[in-house]
């Protein structure tokens, strides 16, 4: 007896002991495959580290969880001042090198930021600042903030920069006035270098508080020639305070020789108005 073959697959397509059966319009089976779990989560997440207490996503430049608060294994760029996680081996912001940081401990001085924790004494690099550990909010006397700007402003052009601009102070902000962590009384709200955009407040004896974030963005400021604009733009403003002052001077002179009083009012260089003007400091 013959059987015939289909020609697709060369199975019988009736009885027989020869062949296998055809397959042709046998219905396919659905083979179940392992479906992965679904993720959900931004791009930047996917980037981020997580902590190791609870799993949270954690933010750049911080020293806790923000959701189960566990400190963190942080340490501060003796550059730029950013915060990066230990056994990190260059800052992401300025490209430095980092290296060791010493937490001296606490101080009596409450953090004016969360007004919250103490301020602890920190040694980051050659360089001794107060850092709050809740909102790593930090507080500069004037010696240590003269010498961090000069040495940022001397790598102006130099120094790598990272990360985005330095926020603004929008209109609908609330502004809250507070106390400087070493003598109480209030400080004074200014705009870094009258141009940064970046609002620092500052005691005029005892030093500068930065909130998180705003030393850094300071640095980079001064870094990227801010300072020396802000101080050429000092320089024309002073000039012409200069030639407004003569021409009052003038007018003042041509009054008195009229009345026949004998009434001198002279200004000398634009330095030397600069200088009773009370010279570049940036908060005056």
């Amino acid at each position: 007896m013959t059987v015939e073959v289909c020609e697709e697959c060369g199975g019988a397509l009736g009885p027989s002991a020869e062949h296998p059966p055809c397959l042709c319009e046998l219905a396919p089976v659905d083979v179940a495959r392992p479906s992965l779990p679904e993720v959900k989560g931004t791009a930047s997440e996917a980037k981020a580290l997580r902590c190791p207490a609870c799993g949270a996503f954690l933010e750049s430049g911080v020293r806790r969880c923000g959701h189960c608060r566990v400190e963190l294994a942080s340490v501060r760029c003796w550059r730029c001042f950013a915060l990066a996680f230990a056994g990190t081996e260059h800052c992401a912001r300025c490209g430095a090198r980092l290296g060791l940081e010493g937490d001296l401990g606490p101080t009596e001085m409450r953090c004016p930021g969360c007004d919250g924790d103490q301020l602890h004494t920190i040694d980051v690099g050659e360089h001794r600042i107060r850092e709050c550990p809740a909102c790593t909010g930090v507080f500069v006397d004037h010696p240590t903030l003269e010498l961090l700007t000069h040495a940022s402003e001397a790598e102006a052009g130099v120094r790598l920069r990272g990360g985005p601009a330095p926020q603004t102070l929008s209109v609908t902000d609330r502004v809250v006035y507070r106390k400087c962590p070493s003598c109480e009384k209030m400080m004074n709200r200014q705009n870094f270098g009258r141009s940064s955009g970046i609002i620092v407040d500052i005691c005029k004896e005892h030093g500068v508080y930065f909130d998180a974030h705003e030393l850094t963005a300071v640095l980079e400021f001064v870094a990227s020639g801010g300072m020396a604009k802000s101080r050429e733009r000092e320089l024309e403003e002073a000039k012409a305070e200069l030639s407004r002052r003569r021409l009052d001077a003038l007018i003042e002179q041509k009054k008195a020789a009229q009345s026949g009083t004998n009434t001198m009012v002279a200004y000398g260089s634009s330095g030397a108005l600069i200088s009773a003007l009370g010279g570049f400091d940036w908060w005056s």
